[in-house]
């Protein structure tokens, strides 16, 4: 059985310059141009990491499928 590879995300949690006292978060592909963001700023930084962390998640789910599809092929 092969080990699965590390999935090629980053994600970044960032205090907002406006509105003060806010947060957003970024999630990036390596190799990629293409990212996703939030929109809207988040209270915390807790609130902000976890609705990253839910795209986040998404992404790599979809990542796997996607590599066992093409290994499947």
């Amino acid at each position: 059985m092969q080990k699965p590879s590390a999935h090629p995300f980053s994600i970044t949690l960032r205090a907002n310059q406006c509105p003060r006292g806010t947060f957003s978060w970024t999630v990036r592909q390596r190799g990629a141009i293409g990212r996703k963001q939030s929109l809207t700023p988040y209270a915390t930084f807790e609130e902000a990491r976890l609705a990253g962390k839910a795209v986040l998640d998404e992404m790599v789910e979809s990542w796997r499928r996607e590599a066992l599809h093409t290994a499947a092929a």
